[in-house]
């Protein structure tokens, strides 16, 4: 699992047919500390997560696509939660969501 926020959303008017239906989300990887590491990446997005909220997502899209019941989706990941907060007690650090 992954920690990241949303930070925007694709908008596609033509989709591949395993994509349809499945809203996709541009991912922003951040370290536990809440600074931005790697690649943006477009996940899809089975929860809604608005632009600005943090979550938890993986780096695998078949996984998901068998959890709602698609095979075959040609994803590289899955948003799978989404955070409200997150606070580090040793450390002093509240990362909103």
């Amino acid at each position: 699992m992954k920690f990241g926020r949303v930070i925007g959303n694709v908008v596609s008017t033509i989709k591949y047919e395993k994509l349809q239906g499945i809203r996709l989300a541009v991912v922003e990887p951040l370290d536990p500390d809440g600074n931005s590491i790697g690649s943006t990446e477009i996940v899809g997005d089975w929860l809604g997560a608005a632009v600005g909220n943090l979550v938890i997502w993986i780096a695998d899209g078949e996984a998901i696509g068998t959890v709602v019941g698609r095979k075959n989706v040609p994803l590289r990941g899955s948003i799978v939660g989404i955070i409200d907060k997150i606070d580090m007690e040793k450390s002093g650090i509240v990362i909103k969501g």
